[in-house]
Order: C-alpha cells, then structure tokens, then sequence
C-alpha cells in the first residue's frame, strides 16, 4: 500500500475525527500520524516535532516570550468553559472564552495586563543578555533562519488559499486509495484518532486478500474517474485563464515553461 498521510484527509470523515483535537486554541500541530506500508504490513509513525529555530542552528535557546494578555485569560478559562459547555466543539468553545475577554471592562483586564507588563519587563532584560553573547555570524544565521521560514509559511498560505479557491471552483476531491475506502466504513466509537487508526490497519492486515482485493479494485476505479474529472476540470480552468491552478504538466510547452519560470521566481 502507497505511503499514506492523515493530513491530506483533514476534510473527509477520518481526518474530521482526527484532526479535533488540533482545533484546541494554542494547539501546536506536532506528530502527524503516517501509515506506511508495503502489501498488508501497515504500521504507524510520528514525525519529529517541529525543531525551533535556535534548536535548527544548534544555539542555546532563547527566553521565552511572556503570554500576551488575552492568551492568558483563555489558558486560564478555557477548561472551564469547556466544562460548562460540553456540547460546543473546541473552536467554539475557544470563541466563547475570547468572547469572555472582550466584554471584560478596563479594570477587569488590568489583572492579566499587569502580570503581563511584569513578566515583559524581565523579558527584555533577559533576550538583551541573550543576544549579546551572541556572534554577528550567529545573528545573521538567526536572521536568515527566520526570514526563511516567513518565506515558507506564506508559499504554505499561498497553497492553502489556491486549494480553498479550487474547491470553490469545483475541483474533484481526490477519492483516496484502498485503506482510506476501508477505514471510511468503520465507526470511531470513543476511541482517539490513534487507537483507531491502529485498530483500522490491524482489522485491514487481518482482512483476507479477496476482500482486501475488493477495496483496491473500487479505489483504482474510482481513482480513473477522477483522473477524467480533473482533466475535464483543468480544461475548463485553462479556458477560464486560471492555468495557475492547474497542474503544468496538463498544459502546452510554451504555457507550462512559463508556469514554471514563475514558480521559480516566487
């Protein structure tokens, strides 16, 4: 079975379910679930978390940047909100809390301003410090790091934006392949995203090769169909101007070149 990565399902049943605890407000998106596999061996990884930018350069880290005001009031209430409103999925549960803060008056804020302005004192003596025992080839290795990544979160918020607006076009949806068909018929009961989709790949290993076969044959199926949408798709995108959203390999020689020299210059 091809390599397969939970975070291209985020919008189907499966990625719904796995994905919500990653809606929690301050939820940093760490180890994403990997099934790999080859035939019926299917097994389940973590990727490493995300490294900082003083870990990437093998440098001491920094102190740490003190909560702003209102993240502080939402860390400290969202528990009980959640208790109190069992019913509200974690995002709205978090725009409650931050509703909360908003109707807050000045003196009501000014507990979470003052613990701020404390904090953000000592931290400004602190990175002072920090960044004096620093090398200049180091501050610029710190620089160029983070400028990098600026430059990378916003190709990543390009990509985002061109798949909402190809969705809105009416792109086809990818139908996934054999596992993802199978683990579509199962039901999640009260486990976590984990336990179920370790329980999916046992249940699809111990599944016997016919039935296995089945799936497969639906998925290469369905996978033709869509291959024939999309190509009916990009047609119709091409003739509307908007080759940027399609794939340059659908397109002529001279329009593809062109394509690609101005990915290369953004």
């Amino acid at each position: 079975m091809a390599l397969v990565r939970l975070c291209v399902a985020r919008q189907s049943f499966l990625g719904r379910s796995f994905f919500r605890h990653a809606e929690a407000p301050g939820y940093v998106q760490r180890p994403w679930i990997v099934l790999e596999g080859s035939g019926v061996n299917v097994k389940v990884l973590s990727v490493a978390y995300k490294q900082s930018v003083a870990q990437q350069l093998g440098l001491p880290e920094p102190p740490k940047r003190p909560l702003a005001p209102h993240v502080r009031f939402i860390k400290d209430r969202i528990e009980d909100i959640t208790k109190q409103y069992p019913k509200l999925s974690s995002q709205e549960v978090f725009t409650k809390t931050l509703d909360n803060w908003k109707s807050l008056n000045s003196l009501e804020k000014s507990k979470w301003t003052s613990e701020f302005n404390r904090e953000k004192e000592l931290y400004n003596a602190l990175y002072k410090a920090y960044v004096e025992k620093l090398s200049p080839s180091q501050l610029e290795s710190i620089k160029a790091l983070k400028r990098k990544r600026s430059e990378d979160k916003a190709k990543r918020m390009s990509r985002r934006e061109k798949k909402r607006e190809s969705e809105d076009l009416g792109k086809p949806k990818y139908p996934g392949n054999a596992f993802f068909l199978y683990i579509s018929t199962l039901e999640r009961g009260d486990s976590t995203g984990k336990e179920f989709v370790k329980a999916a790949a046992e249940k699809w290993h111990s599944l016997p090769e016919r039935t296995q076969q089945i799936y497969r044959e639906k998925a290469k199926k369905m996978l033709e169909e869509y291959n024939e949408e999309l190509c009916q798709w990009e047609a119709k995108m091409v003739q509307k101007g908007r080759v940027d959203l399609v794939r340059t390999n659908q397109l002529g020689g001279e329009l593809r070149e062109g394509i690609r020299g101005r990915k290369k210059q953004n």
